[in-house]
């Protein structure tokens, strides 16, 4: 009986033993092949133990073939029971007998068991209490079959029965748990192929040290950072053998930081081997601990940020030049987001603005910053404007592509030129172009001016006598359009030179400004002619007087040294709409009139009427 009973263990041992031999070159082949070659090892273990079945008693027969059978289901699937049970039950009616099909029952029973518990690990990993479910399930098995066979009236002995079903069990377990190993053996060591080989393939540096700085592993990576030949050349090995001096020390001392303090730490190294190359590494130096918490060596992981480094020093020094052209320019810039928060500006924009320049900062908002300017007495309000008007307007503007004038209180004024980026915010820059207004205003008033005068020029003239004409036709109100011709200047000239007819011109432009009403408009139209515009008269101008009035004025003395000149004018004008003419109409006809009374004396005055006769000199004189 022992003998057998050995015998079967040996044969469960030998298959067990075979298949984990032959595990790594299976695993080459596919699943497939590698399920059929396990139900062939493991129905060469089930025939062997029925070949070496022991007989406890006469006509009752014992093996280890249950085991055997659910483990090759269990661990190999349908593929592995098919090969496994057909070869188990093609020998066992090779062997005859009255309890054949009871045997058969066993082999088939002993297989459904173990495709069961296959079926069950697919869905979720294997654990041990897996393998003591099938060890339980089969000895079960075992049991109900042995019952079976006392209900035939053959004869089992209880003590036999016993021992065989612990056989089956821990036979049963024997062999799974040897087989769990084995494949979990498998298992680690591919994962750790893959590891392997994902850690080689990386392009950055891994590699583990002890507590005293000297390498236990490193990647290929590694390797060709210290300008080693192989990973084996690294082993024992600390920076300082690789590094200089000074870089090795700094290197060990980060080391030693991460070690007292047991926490991560990613920091940028300069790195320069002993060849005086020399670049930067991102590092990330993690602590690994044993089981019982232990600190025992250092993971280091490093990066080549040289390239990146570089570039970065670069915009750097480049992003420095361009903060001080910004802070050096001579126009004010400033960028508002899409909202019109202030996001920057430059010093020369806070220097434009100074009393709100405390605002101008990020996060403000331009509707508060320019309430602020208005409030503070800093920015003009536009004439005509509510703030809350000329808020929403400056907001309007704001989004605008374009040029605008801001005028400051202290007499400043600034051009505010904005453009909208590709983001939805605005660029701003603001210029100091008081200078230039002022030039341009002057160049303007020279343009429109008469230079020894300061009077308005013929060009001023008409277009403000066309204005007046449109403005009086629209409100139905009355325009006199008067021309004055001094008399006797070319005397003046002739006797006393020209530069006493410059002061007499000066001197009748003064006495003409002093004598009209504020908003009158007096013009030199060259030489010693003079025209004005009274817009909208409060009476007819005769009635009023103004003609004499004028003609007295004009007639006071002027001295020029020690002679006493008596100058004078005469006056011709006409009225607005009771003379409908155009504006050239209108001079002509005011010329007309001075004509017809320079015709009757000097320092006389008519007025143009065109309702009295056809004649061009028809008029009113005195």
């Amino acid at each position: 009986m022992w003998q057998s009973l050995f015998a079967n263990l040996a044969v469960v041992a030998i298959v067990t033993v075979a298949w984990n031999a032959l595990g790594d070159v299976v695993n080459r082949f596919g699943r497939t092949s590698q399920d059929l070659l396990f139900g062939a090892v493991m129905a060469a273990g089930t025939v062997g133990s029925l070949m070496m079945a022991y007989q406890p008693s006469s006509g009752i027969f014992y093996d280890l073939r249950g085991p055997l059978l659910a483990v090759s289901s269990f661990f190999g699937g349908p593929v592995a029971a098919l090969v496994t049970v057909a070869s188990a039950l093609a020998y066992r009616f090779y062997m005859g007998g009255g309890s054949v099909l009871i045997g058969a029952f066993s082999i088939v029973i002993a297989a459904v068991i173990g495709l069961v518990g296959h079926a069950r690990h697919r869905l979720r990993s294997m654990a041990y209490f897996d393998l003591i479910a099938l060890a339980a399930a089969v000895t079960l098995s075992n049991a109900l079959i042995g019952g079976l066979r006392v209900y035939q009236g053959q004869g089992v002995v209880l003590a036999n029965l016993s021992t065989s079903l612990v056989l089956t069990f821990v036979g049963t377990l024997l062999v799974a748990s040897l087989l769990f190993q084995e494949q979990r053996r498998r298992e680690l060591a591919k994962s750790n192929l893959l590891y392997r080989s994902m850690v080689d393939a990386l392009p950055d540096c891994l590699n583990i040290k002890d507590t005293e700085g000297r390498f236990l592993a490193a990647n290929p990576a590694t390797v060709r950072l210290m300008k080693a030949v192989a990973p084996a050349e690294l082993l024992g090995k600390t920076d300082f053998d690789f590094y200089a001096p000074e870089i090795a020390a700094r290197y060990r001392d980060d080391e030693l930081s991460v070690l007292r303090t047991g926490e991560a730490m990613t920091i940028e190294q300069e790195t320069r081997s002993r060849d005086g190359v020399s670049g930067w590494l991102s590092t990330m130096k993690v602590p690994v601990r044993d089981e019982d918490g232990r600190l025992i060596g250092l993971i280091t992981h490093n990066r080549d940020i040289s390239n990146a480094k570089s570039l970065q020093q670069k915009l750097a020094a480049a992003q420095e030049q361009l903060d001080d052209a910004l802070e050096n320019m001579n126009e004010g810039l400033a960028m508002y987001d899409q909202d019109g928060i202030f996001l920057f500006c430059n010093r020369r924009y806070r220097e434009l603005f100074p009393q709100t320049s405390y605002l101008r900062v990020p996060g403000m908002s331009f509707a508060d910053i320019v309430r602020a300017s208005i409030e503070s007495g800093e920015e003009r309000l536009v004439q005509g404007r509510t703030l809350k008007s000329h808020i929403a307007s400056k907001m309007a503007a704001l989004h605008e592509d374009g040029e605008r004038l801001i005028e400051l209180v202290d007499g400043r004024r600034l051009s505010s030129r904005t453009k909208i980026v590709g983001n939805g915010c605005v660029l701003m820059i603001v210029s100091d172009v008081t200078e230039r207004w002022r030039y341009q205003r002057q160049l303007e008033h020279l343009a429109l001016h008469d230079p020894l005068t300061g009077l308005p020029n013929r060009a001023f003239f008409n277009r403000e006598l066309g204005r007046l004409i449109e403005r009086a036709r629209e409100s139905d109100t009355q325009l006199v359009v008067m021309l004055v011709d001094l008399d006797r200047f070319k005397e003046v000239n002739d006797t006393f030179g020209h530069p006493a007819g410059d002061a007499l011109l000066v001197e009748i432009a003064q006495r003409l400004q002093k004598v009209m009403r504020r908003g009158d408009f007096v013009a030199r139209l060259g030489g010693d002619e003079f025209a004005i515009l009274i817009s909208e008269p409060t009476a007819d101008i005769a009635e009023m007087g103004l003609p004499e009035r004028l003609s007295k004025v004009l007639a006071q003395p002027i001295k020029f040294g020690d002679v006493t000149h008596l100058p004078g004018g005469t006056i011709g004008y006409t009225v607005f709409p009771h003379d409908p003419s155009d504006a050239d109409g209108l001079l002509k006809n005011a010329d007309r009139a001075l004509y017809l009374a320079k015709s009757r004396r000097r320092g006389s005055w008519a007025a143009y009427d065109p309702t009295a006769s056809q004649n061009p000199g028809s008029s009113k004189a005195g």
